[in-house]
């Protein structure tokens, strides 16, 4: 949500916001005007979002609101879409293309219909053999990405989807009346442990994705725009292994990745991909490559309220605030000549704030037994 906040108040618009972390910079780039929701775990409680909207609108438009964008999250609830749309003009894909890519069924059909390669998927059942994965459907951020083994109960809208080999990457682009256009490669990060080894670490601008993968995964994004319903922004991930590409998953929405792209003013391009209008020339943007990556707690961490981050520093939590381990603690941002250049410095970054941090240790045992809680419940 940061990152699309950030993109609007580029645009000239005065956002509001409203997810499960409403952190400094996002409050920073609606000038205060984020509601954080409360979770279920440690997923926000989209149940409440209805409720949350009315709330935001007495506080701050008691006019109403010019138009609403869905971040991330509508993937598992699609019903969200229409929760918005009681409240605001919508600025989103249609409802229907966050059905078919939230359901393994419909999406990894039409990829064969259309011909896009994919790693094999088991969606009736249990595998036979090893090397699989189990995801569930709707799920983000690799916390629903696991290794499946030998009588592993499946939950429902769980599926199994062979490893493949390859670099995850994803291609953010804009859709409108059935065309397409990319706007950037990116390469996608992972910062894995114990219990999550598919955890989101981070992404950031690839410039060493093979012309050929990015020749085919642009022929796959426009039979895409051509199949679905999809307007403005949106990402499909998938996995580079040199020239050759298997698609995963399509994001029907903004992405993380827009905040890689400040120069090129993505928020008012998407509203323009929304009313129909894709852009004529090549998208200008610097080359460079920058990137995030996710700082997750190692040790339990009680981090002051007057804590000096680096200036290097984003998604900053908004006053004192306790870390269980596992839990995400900001990103760090850089660029550089490279991508690989960039990827080292990202995490000698990473590294050098998780050893500035532990000054904060706090093994208090009362907040060991919530953090396991908290994480059982991922």
């Amino acid at each position: 949500m940061r990152a699309l906040a950030q993109a609007a108040a580029r645009a000239g618009f005065t956002p509001c916001a409203i997810d499960g972390f409403a952190d400094r910079d996002t409050r920073l780039a609606c000038q205060g005007r984020a509601l954080r929701l409360p979770a279920r775990g440690c997923v926000p409680d989209w149940a409440l979002l209805d409720d949350a909207i009315g709330e935001m609108r007495r506080r701050h438009a008691p006019r109403g609101f010019a138009g609403a964008v869905a971040g991330g999250g509508l993937e598992a609830c699609p019903e969200l879409l229409d929760v918005l749309r009681r409240h605001a003009p919508l600025a989103n894909a249609d409802k229907e293309a966050v059905l078919v890519a939230a359901t393994p069924a419909r999406w990894f059909a039409l990829l064969d219909e259309i011909g896009a390669p994919h790693p094999k998927v088991s969606l009736g059942g249990t595998p036979n053999g090893p090397g699989w994965l189990v995801k569930h459907a709707g799920g983000t951020g690799g916390l629903h990405v696991r290794p499946w083994r030998p009588g592993m109960a499946l939950e429902e809208n769980d599926y199994c989807q062979q490893r493949a080999s390859g670099q995850p990457g994803s291609a953010l682009f804009l859709a409108a009346d059935g065309e397409a256009r990319i706007v950037g490669w990116q390469r996608q990060l992972i910062a894995p442990s114990a219990a999550l080894p598919f955890r989101h670490g981070g992404v950031a601008c690839d410039d060493a994705l093979p012309t050929k993968a990015k020749a085919s995964i642009a022929t796959i994004v426009e039979a895409l725009a051509r199949r679905l319903p999809l307007c403005g922004l949106a990402g499909l991930d998938f996995l580079a292994d040199g020239g050759d590409v298997r698609v995963l998953e399509l994001n029907p929405r903004p992405t993380a990745s827009l905040a890689l792209y400040p120069a090129s003013n993505l928020f008012a391009l998407h509203l323009d991909a929304c009313a129909g209008r894709l852009p004529t020339a090549p998208l200008p943007h610097a080359w460079r490559p920058c990137g995030e990556a996710v700082l997750y707690a190692e040790i339990p961490l009680s981090v002051p309220a007057d804590h000096r981050w680096p200036p290097n520093c984003a998604d900053l939590p908004e006053g004192a605030t306790d870390f269980a381990p596992g839990e995400p603690v900001c990103s760090v941002r850089s660029s550089a000549d490279s991508t690989h250049v960039l990827l080292a410095k990202l995490q000698r970054r990473v590294m050098a704030l998780s050893s500035k941090l532990e000054d904060f240790h706090d093994p208090k045992p009362e907040r060991a037994r919530r953090a396991a809680g908290r994480l059982a419940a991922c």
